[in-house]
């Protein structure tokens, strides 16, 4: 094994051609490493290291095109909109921002009435609590007693920062720059007559230390900071009080102690500098398929189309680390599960269930396939009892934009096991498929699985099929720029007897419902086309220990390895550099008979050629070997 790169390679130039062609992800931006002592937190962003960071702009009364980023008005007309560019850069341990803000009116009050910087950076530093939480940030001419002492209502005053609690003081260091004076309004009811008074802008520095909230942006592979940015801009509420104007603005979430709507993910890199040039591409969450060349299935509830076994899966369970922590980008961070109390307790989960989810799209349909092993199937009209599965998906038209957050609307797609065995939908699922003719949906239960309140018998399961007509959710024919905003919640109850047994659990990939943090990126690929396959159901198990290939393939920074095993066994993963020498070990487990699938996540690994095959040892004990196949990381 350790000579099989004895051979004569050809060298392998990578450049930005050999990836596949996508859209750039509006949700990710990058923060370019700059040299030590480079930047000196003073309010004045005169460094050159600024000049080359990457930025966002961020102003009220324009949509972001985010689907959580938006804006509103919270009291009075908004005559002075706030327009602010920010910045990103990484230093060692710490992310470095700047504001650099044109607003008018600056000053002071209590936090309803302020001008204020809010941010929430997700807390990773405890690395058993899933999703992350929110880390709360706050600055700004707050008059509160939990900020930092002193006066920010007088005139000419600067901010301050808060409260003075875990996430700030040793952690957090500011500097603000202010043009014109603080805390004094120049209308033509009120004119200032030196104009150096006049307040037209403000600019911020800040150093945050990531090290302390989990982060490892040093390390070779980098990492993925998730943050949310609102500003809070508070117009003519010095000497007229009658006539105050009240705003915020905010990119991918408008609160700090909450973690709603979405987060911005910034990612870091070591060898990604302020003079490394380019900057590399930022892959999808998760690739669809094009089925343009196959017949579209038939929405049933059986996934005995072949399509369905020709395309991977994501699964999701209730208490499994090891599947969540596969998942790419920040979905570990994102994900997460929660059992509630069912009858005044949490009791034992005795059937942790295992959704695997498909989907692929074809013309303007999008098709969802879920394959749910459950030896409890159960009705139980109740959220904490649940056996079904939540889709949140963003509309992107006009009627799903939300006129108040001015951000994108996402809907709650909810299917369920109904009394009857077939499927129960709820919410805009059932209003899509019963009054916009934009769904098809069918679930059908495996054999020997009966539906019931309190199970006494060992269920098999269920599977559901579900179409929907894209067109209906605001994308316009042909889809676009094939960007999909998706969340998935997985629910399983279980109901015994004594009920005290009884529990409930629900799991989520990336969002756990409409309104959450945060949505996964998805891409509907055109040029990802499914190989034509004979519509009929695969009977047979495999006669050989098969590697199939991955995808994509090149690839960053995740892959899609299919396989076929011909009897039940444990399969082993390896990986190899150009020298031949194993960098990744994975023992994927124990897998039944048939084609199957691994998501290979080299967020680890840096930009090259490796060679990978897999190992299987049999229930007899008898291992075998695939050959060696090539996959390219581009990063």
């Amino acid at each position: 094994m350790k000579n099989f790169l004895a051979i004569t390679l050809t060298a392998i130039v990578l450049s930005s051609s050999g990836a596949w062609s996508q859209p750039k992800r509006t949700d990710a931006i990058w923060a370019r490493t700059a040299p030590s002592g480079s930047i000196t937190i003073d309010g004045v962003m005169n460094e050159s290291a600024w000049a080359v960071a990457e930025s966002l702009v961020v102003q009220y009364g324009k949509s972001a095109g985010l689907p959580g980023s938006g804006y509103i008005a919270e009291t009075g007309v908004v005559l002075d909109s706030i327009k602010a560019v920010v910045k990103f850069l990484v230093m060692g341990d710490s992310l470095y921002l700047a504001f650099s803000v044109k607003d008018s009116s600056i000053g002071g009050g209590i936090f309803g009435a302020a001008d204020a910087i809010i941010f929430n950076i997700r807390d990773k530093s405890d690395n058993l609590v899933r999703p992350s939480p929110s880390g709360e940030y706050l600055w700004g001419w707050i008059n509160e007693s939990w900020m930092d002492p002193g006066n920010v209502t007088s005139v000419g005053a600067m901010p301050k920062i808060g409260p003075t609690g875990k996430y700030q003081k040793s952690e957090f260091e500011t500097a603000t720059k202010v043009k014109g004076t603080t805390n004094v309004d120049g209308t033509n009811n009120n004119a200032i007559t030196d104009p150096t008074k006049i307040d037209t802008s403000y600019t911020v520095e800040m150093k945050i230390n990531l090290k302390a909230r989990g982060y490892k942006v040093t390390d070779p592979g980098g990492d993925i900071i998730m943050i949310n940015v609102a500003f809070r801009d508070c117009d003519w509420a010095w000497l007229f009080q009658d006539f105050v104007t009240f705003s915020r603005t905010w990119i991918q979430g408008a609160w700090a102690n909450v973690s709603e709507k979405n987060f911005l993910r910034i990612h870091v890199r070591p060898d990604v500098t302020i003079s490394s040039g380019s900057l590399p591409s930022i892959a999808p969450d998760l690739t669809l398929q094009n089925g343009v060349n196959i017949p579209a299935p038939v929405i049933d509830g059986k996934l005995d189309e072949a399509v369905w076994g020709r395309i991977p899966g994501l699964k999701i369970r209730f208490g499994d680390n090891a599947i969540r922590d596969a998942y790419v980008g920040a979905g570990p961070f994102a994900s997460g599960q929660f059992q509630p109390n069912v009858n005044g307790g949490k009791a034992s989960v005795f059937d942790s269930s295992l959704a695997t989810v498909k989907m692929f799209f074809k013309g303007n349909m999008l098709y969802i396939g879920a394959d749910i092993q459950d030896m409890v199937v159960q009705f139980y009209d109740a959220e904490d009892r649940y056996d079904g599965m939540m889709f949140s998906i963003n509309g992107l038209g006009k009627d799903h934009q939300n006129p108040t957050d001015h951000d994108q609307i996402s809907r709650k797609l909810l299917i369920l096991v109904g009394k009857d065995g077939k499927d129960s939908v709820r919410d805009y699922l059932k209003i899509l498929r019963d009054s916009l003719e934009g769904a098809q949906v069918a679930l059908k239960l495996k054999p020997n699985t009966t539906v019931d309140t309190v199970d006494s018998d060992v269920d098999e399961g269920y599977q559901f099929e579900i179409a929907l007509d894209l067109t209906k959710l605001g994308y316009p024919n042909g889809l676009g720029d094939g960007v999909l905003y998706l969340g998935i919640t997985f629910y399983d109850g279980d109901s015994f007897m004594p009920t005290s047994l009884s529990y409930g659990t629900r799991t989520w990939w990336f969002r756990e419902r409409e309104g959450n943090a945060a949505a996964a990126f998805l891409y509907m690929d055109p040029t990802s086309i499914i190989t034509s396959v004979a519509d009929e159901q695969q009977t047979s198990a495999p006669s050989d220990f098969k590697l199939i290939g991955n995808y994509p393939n090149p690839f960053n920074p995740a892959t899609t390895i299919r396989y076929s095993i011909p009897v039940r066994g444990s399969v082993d993963l390896a990986v190899y550099d150009l020298l031949g020498r194993t960098v990744q070990s994975v023992n994927i487990g124990e897998q039944s008979a048939g084609e199957q699938s691994y998501l290979f996540n080299a967020s680890g690994l840096s930009t090259g050629v490796y060679f990978y095959r897999l190992f299987m040892k049999n229930i007899d004990g008898r291992e075998s070997v695939t050959p060696i196949s090539k996959m390219v990381l581009v990063k």
